[in-house]
């Protein structure tokens, strides 16, 4: 039966450019994305300030609207005040619905601009107190800690008068305290790469050699223990909004189009599915499968249930863990927009493609995917190729459902 009583919460994707971004029209009910400063994720390909004013309305023009939340949300020295002000106000002027804010400075000038705000996650709202002193300052939404049990974010909403919560469903963990790790800044010997402003290098996802200086053995020798495995909650998304989360936030912003596309697609059906009542365990398996596909470290619930053991940890498997994987085949050398065929010159020595195989095109400003329906070499229509027979780079055509531009670059999903 559908649950009309349940509040449906905004489902909110990250957005690491315009190609990620175009993707996401009629997914979801946000993005967030962050511009050449200020953010967490310095180096994801972020927007340029320039692209504030064309980004929120792309976003207010979709149908439904959505919302724009630009994120500011690293330390911020003395040195950068001045411009964080005058950025500030350019994003007020832009029209961005929200700022996602860790330092007080950032909530100072949003204050000052009357520019909704919302708390980030790097703040580490923790408990009730933390949350009602946050709501206090003016905050529209509190991001709560990814290290509170599903029990703790209850208790919290409940004492919250205006402010809405959000949490995490998917995406990568922090071995430590999300943001609050100095790992990177102590591995690079500089500030430059401190995670809290952004720089992160990740060593925690590098193999290490732990020694008891006492017993002289090995605890970790040549192990990723710090390596986290993906949060996934999608198979308990009834739960999550029984608990009346008001936004699930998807992480993502150094991911590629097509993990943003299929994530965010997952948990727009669950979330549709539980509120109308179509909600199963069958479609459940489906949206796994889906999401096993795409770029992942293995998948477990964070902290929701359970405080995370070295089960929740991949050891020995380093990135992507995913059977599936993406392969270089050649380039777009036109396209006819009348045919919407690709003439698409292949470039790799060996390999077999067929009708029913899924490619990807990725450019400047493409990103499209797609199962292979339509086929030809040498004028000939055909249902598979092998490259083996060819000794130099050669020509086939491409049926495509979306246009693409000259010098894309073409891969091939497959499965190892």
């Amino acid at each position: 039966m559908p649950k009309h009583s349940l509040k449906k919460p905004e489902l909110l994707a990250p957005a690491q450019n315009w190609t990620s971004l175009r993707k996401l029209g009629g997914l979801t009910d946000a993005i967030y994305f962050g511009v050449k400063a200020y953010n967490m994720r310095g180096n994801a390909k972020n927007f340029e300030r320039e692209d504030l004013k064309d980004i929120v309305d792309f976003c207010h023009h979709q149908k439904p609207p959505i919302k724009a939340y630009l994120t500011t949300n690293i330390l911020i020295y003395d040195s950068e005040l001045q411009d964080l002000e005058e950025f500030i106000s350019k994003a007020k002027k832009a029209g961005i619905d929200a700022l996602i804010a860790h330092d007080v400075a950032v909530i100072k000038f949003a204050n000052r601009e009357k520019l909704r705000f919302h708390i980030s996650t790097q703040a580490n709202v923790s408990n009730v107190e933390s949350a009602k002193f946050y709501e206090s300052l003016g905050a529209e939404r509190i991001i709560l800690a990814r290290e509170l049990s599903l029990n703790q974010i209850k208790l919290i909403k409940h004492h919250l008068n205006n402010a809405q919560i959000e949490c995490f469903v998917h995406g990568s963990m922090c071995a430590s305290i999300s943001g609050r790790c100095y790992l990177s800044a102590i591995i690079c010997d500089s500030e430059e790469f401190s995670a809290n402003r952004g720089k992160c290098v990740q060593p925690c996802r590098r193999e290490w050699r732990v020694i008891d200086d006492e017993s002289n053995e090995f605890i970790y020798d040549g192990q990723m223990f710090l390596n986290t495995k993906d949060l996934c909650m999608i198979e308990h998304t009834p739960e999550l909004i029984d608990a009346n989360i008001d936004a699930f936030k998807i992480e993502g912003r150094m991911k590629d189009p097509l993990y943003i596309e299929t994530v965010t697609t997952c948990y727009r059906e669950a979330i549709d599915s539980y509120l109308s009542g179509t909600f199963t365990n069958e479609k459940v398996r489906d949206w796994l499968e889906r999401l096993s596909k795409i770029y992942n470290r293995g998948f477990h619930t964070g902290f929701y249930y359970h405080r995370p053991t070295i089960e929740d940890v991949e050891l020995e498997r380093r990135g992507n863990v995913s059977s599936y994987k993406k392969n270089y085949l050649g380039k777009v050398l036109s396209f006819n927009t009348n045919s919407m065929t690709a003439n698409i010159l292949i470039e790799i020595k060996e390999f077999n493609l067929k009708i029913g195989d899924e490619i990807i095109v990725i450019g400047d400003e493409t990103y499209h995917h797609q199962k292979i329906k339509h086929m030809v070499f040498k004028g000939e229509k055909i249902q598979n190729i092998y490259k083996k027979r060819f000794d130099n780079p050669f020509k086939v055509n491409l049926r495509l459902s979306n246009e693409v531009q000259r010098d894309d670059k073409i891969y091939i999903i497959y499965q190892t």
